[in-house]
């Protein structure tokens, strides 16, 4: 959560480098013209559950 603004103001591009430089785990969602993007790091992925069938 400290993070959180530091990385808003740099913007989406400067922001991945200091996540992927300092390792956090970060879920983005950005808005780009009328729809929104997503990226995580490979740090947050470890956080998520696969779904088993």
């Amino acid at each position: 959560d400290a993070w959180d603004t530091g990385l808003m103001v740099l913007g989406p591009e400067k922001a991945k480098e200091v996540v992927r430089r300092e390792g956090l785990a970060v879920y983005m969602i950005t808005k780009e013209g009328d729809s929104f993007k997503t990226w995580m790091s490979p740090q947050f992925k470890s956080f998520l559950i696969s779904e088993k069938n």
